[in-house]
C-alpha cells in the first residue's frame, strides 16, 4: 500500500461524512463540493481496497472497516492536535501538561466545575480535558494520547491502571408519553422496548445486549447514531428508547422532557473507574498526591450532582 494515498485531507473528510451521517453535510461543513469530498473518500477506500460506507437516500451507514478506521484516526487526529500543542508550547514553559478525558455524560455533568478545579488545584500543572467515548478514552490512555480518563466499564489492559471511583445505577430513558408506573422498571420489561444506541463500543448497548443474551432475548435495536445529542432527540421524539449515564440526560430529566427509571429484577449498575496510564504515573509521581485529590473530588461532585443514583466505590 502507498501510504502518500492515505492524506490528512481524505482522512479527515471520511471522519466528518462519519460524524455527521451525511456527504452533504460533512461538503458543507468543511466548505469544499460534494463531488470533491466524494472523490476523496473514493480514493481512500480505493487505497485501503475495502468499502468504508453504505451509502442510501438517508445518508450514509458506516462498515465494519469503517467503524475501526474511523476509531483509528479519530485517536491520531487527536493525538496530532496534542503533539502540535505540546510542541509550540515547549519554549514558553516549563510546565507539566497533564490530559484528562470524560465521555460526554460526565463533561454535561461536572465538565465546566473539571476544569475550574484544575486551575485552581493543580496550579503546577497545565490541564487540558478531552471528550469521548469511554472506550475511545481508554485506548487514548492506553496509547499515551491522554494521561488518565473516567470512564464507564473499562477493562484492564497493558501500560492502563484502573481504579473503581463511582457505582452509578442504570437507567432506562424514554420519552414521558410512555406509560409509568414507578420509578424502576425490571429488566425482562425494559427488553421489550424498541432502542436507540451508539455504534457497537457504545457502553449501553454492550451492556444491554450481554444482558439480553442472557436470558435468550434480542435487543431491537432501530437506530443507530454516533452521537449523543442525536440519541437524545430520537428519544425525545418518543420513536426509541435507550440506556445513558444520568448526566447525559439530566437536564431533560430536570424539565420532564425525558423520564428515567432504574433497572431493576436484576439491578443493573456500571461502573465509572479512573484508568491511568502507567507512565504518566511515572511522570507525575511528584504531582500524584494532588492530582487524585483532584480527581476524588470531582468523583464527590460526580456522585452528588446525580441525587441518589450513584455512589462512591470506597
Amino acid at each position: 500500500m502507498n501510504l502518500h494515498n492515505l492524506t490528512l485531507r481524505k482522512l479527515q473528510c471520511f471522519l466528518k461524512t462519519v460524524e455527521l451521517g451525511s456527504i452533504t453535510h460533512a461538503a458543507d461543513s468543511l466548505c469544499i463540493a460534494q463531488p470533491a469530498l466524494s472523490l476523496n473518500i473514493k480514493q481512500l477506500e480505493d487505497a485501503l481496497g475495502v468499502a468504508l460506507l453504505t451509502r442510501h437516500a438517508r445518508g450514509v451507514d458506516v462498515t465494519p472497516a469503517g467503524e475501526l478506521l474511523y476509531s483509528r484516526v479519530s485517536s491520531l487526529f487527536e493525538l496530532l492536535e496534542i503533539t502540535v500543542k505540546d510542541v509550540s508550547s515547549l519554549g514558553h514553559s516549563t510546565e507539566k501538561f497533564f490530559s484528562l478525558g470524560m465521555p460526554s455524560s460526565l463533561v454535561l455533568l461536572v465538565g465546566t466545575d473539571a476544569v475550574i478545579a484544575a486551575k485552581n488545584n493543580l496550579p503546577r500543572l497545565s490541564f487540558s480535558l478531552r471528550e469521548d467515548p469511554s472506550f475511545a478514552l481508554v485506548d487514548a490512555v492506553e496509547n499515551r494520547e491522554l494521561d488518565a480518563a473516567l470512564a464507564y466499564s473499562a477493562t484492564e489492559r497493558p501500560g492502563v491502571s484502573l481504579v473503581p471511583m463511582v457505582q452509578e445505577d442504570v437507567l432506562l430513558v424514554t420519552h414521558p408519553g410512555v406509560p409509568v408506573k414507578q420509578d424502576t422498571i425490571t429488566l425482562d420489561e425494559a427488553l421489550g422496548f424498541n432502542f436507540v444506541f451508539g455504534g457497537r463500543r457504545d457502553v449501553g448497548r454492550c451492556l444491554m445486549e450481554r444482558v439480553a443474551h442472557e436470558r435468550g432475548r434480542s435487543l431491537n435495536i432501530v437506530y443507530e447514531m454516533r452521537s449523543i445529542a442525536g440519541i437524545r432527540e430520537i428519544v425525545l421524539r418518543g420513536m426509541a428508547a435507550t440506556v445513558m449515564p444520568y448526566g447525559a440526560v439530566a437536564g431533560e430529566l430536570s424539565s420532564g422532557r425525558l423520564i428515567a427509571r432504574r433497572i431493576v429484577e436484576p439491578r443493573l449498575t456500571q461502573t465509572m473507574s479512573l484508568a491511568w496510564s502507567t507512565k504518566s504515573m511515572e511522570v507525575f509521581a511528584d504531582h500524584e498526591t494532588v492530582i487524585m485529590d483532584y480527581l476524588s473530588a470531582l468523583s464527590d461532585l460526580i456522585v452528588e450532582r446525580q441525587n441518589g443514583l450513584a455512589r462512591l466505590i470506597s
